[in-house]
C-alpha cells in the first residue's frame, strides 16, 4: 500500500473508531487496511441490530419476498473464495441471498455493474436457467473512473485490474456470461433498455456513481424485474445508503436481507 493509501486508510479507520468501531480495534493500528475493514464491519453490524432505522429499507428475506415456504437450493462457487469471502460472515449472507434471488426469479437477462474477479457473475451463472444471458460491466484494464469514487472503490479498482482470469470462466455455466468493458457513467445502455430481468449494482460506491448506475438500471429493467444493490448500510461506501434512502422517500419500496447488505426492489411500470 502506498504512503498516500496508508494515510487515507488511517483517516477512515480513525473516523470509524470515533463513531463506534470499538476500542478493541486499536489493536490493528499497525495494519490500517485491516483496521478499516474491522471498524466498518462493526458499525455495519450495529446498523443491523438497530433494524437499519431511518435508512429507508425494510429487512426481509428473499423467500419471504417471493412468498416461498419450501427450501430453495442454491449452488455456490467452489472454492468459495475471492473478494466476497472476507472474515465477516455478512458477505456470505449476501452471496447466498443473491443466488436465491436468481433461483426464484429465473431471469432471462441479467446485467451486472462491477465484475471485479467475476465472483457474483459466477453465482448468477450457476443459479440461473440454461438459456439466461448474463452481461457484466467493468472498467477496462488501465481505465479510470470519470466520476468521484470512494477510498474502498480505489482499492477494489487496483486489485481487480491485477487479475487476469475470472472465476466464471472456470465454473459451470460460465459460457452464459459476456464480459463488457467501460465506465458505467458513460457506457451506452440503450441496447438493454426494457430488456433486463435482474440488474445488480456493485460498481463504484460514491453517491454520484450509485445514482448514475441506478438511473441506468431503471431504464433497463422490465416491469416487474428486480434491481439489487450491494453494500447497503456499510460504512465507507455510503453512497448506496444515501441513494436508497432517497428512493424510499419518493415511495419506492426497498428491502434489505437481514444480516447482510443486499438491498433490492421490484421495478414499477
Amino acid at each position: 500500500m502506498s504512503i498516500n493509501g496508508v494515510a487515507k486508510a488511517a483517516l477512515v479507520a480513525a473516523r470509524n473508531v470515533i463513531t463506534g468501531g470499538s476500542a478493541a480495534s486499536l489493536r490493528l493500528l499497525g495494519r490500517p487496511r485491516h483496521l478499516v475493514g474491522y471498524t466498518s464491519e462493526a458499525l455495519f453490524l450495529l446498523e443491523g441490530f438497530l433494524g437499519y432505522g431511518g435508512r429507508g429499507a425494510e429487512p426481509r428475506h428473499i423467500h419471504e419476498f417471493f412468498g416461498v415456504r419450501d427450501p430453495v437450493p442454491v449452488s455456490l462457487v467452489d472454492p468459495f473464495s475471492g473478494s466476497w469471502a472476507p472474515p465477516s460472515p455478512s458477505y456470505t449472507v449476501d452471496v447466498v441471498a443473491l443466488s436465491m434471488l436468481c433461483r426464484l426469479l429465473a431471469p432471462k437477462v441479467i446485467f451486472e455493474i462491477g465484475t471485479s474477479i467475476g465472483h457474483t457473475a459466477a453465482h448468477f451463472a450457476l443459479n440461473s436457467p440454461d438459456d439466461t444471458r448474463i452481461y457484466t460491466l467493468d472498467l477496462p484494464p488501465g481505465g479510470r473512473p470519470s466520476l468521484t469514487t470512494t477510498y474502498v472503490d480505489d482499492l477494489h479498482i487496483s486489485a481487480s485490474q491485477r487479475h487476469g482470469e475470472t472465476i466464471f470462466e472456470r465454473c459451470a455455466g460460465g459460457e452464459k456470461v459476456q464480459r463488457l468493458f467501460g465506465d458505467s457513467a458513460t457506457f451506452d445502455f440503450s441496447p438493454w433498455h426494457g430488456q433486463v430481468d435482474l440488474f445488480f449494482i456493485d460498481g463504484a460506491h460514491s453517491y454520484e456513481y450509485v445514482k448514475s448506475d441506478t438511473e441506468n438500471a431503471l431504464c433497463c429493467v422490465r416491469e416487474g424485474g428486480i434491481i439489487a444493490w450491494h453494500d447497503f448500510g456499510r460504512r465507507g461506501v455510503n453512497g448506496v445508503s444515501r441513494l436508497i434512502s432517497e428512493l424510499a422517500a419518493e415511495g419506492q419500496k426497498i428491502y434489505v436481507v437481514p444480516g447482510g447488505s443486499l438491498a433490492y426492489t421490484r421495478a414499477r411500470g
